[in-house]
């Protein structure tokens, strides 16, 4: 699951697809404890919609979401708050 050299959306569909479930299960099996899915919406990384996937996916196996936007880039990301994520 190496990321450089892939777009945004690849990568946003890895963690979905590949990386939440990894994480389920190793969380499962006692292997690894992990409390939050960390997201950075910004302009060159991931934007709203991406972010917003990731932190659902995250928040789909019991994780909160950490959230990070704006800080850069005006990019919107206050769009994507804790109550829109229910």
């Amino acid at each position: 699951m190496h990321f450089r050299g892939s777009t945004a959306q690849e990568a946003t569909d890895a963690i979905v697809t590949q990386q939440i479930p990894l994480l389920q299960r190793l969380m499962a099996e006692g292997k690894l404890n992990v409390e939050n899915v960390d997201v950075f919406c910004e302009s060159g990384v991931f934007d709203t919609k991406q972010s917003k996937a990731i932190l659902l996916a995250g928040q789909g196996i019991g994780l909160a979401a950490n959230f990070h936007g704006d800080e850069l880039h005006p990019t919107k990301s206050a769009e994507v708050r804790n109550g829109e994520f229910k």
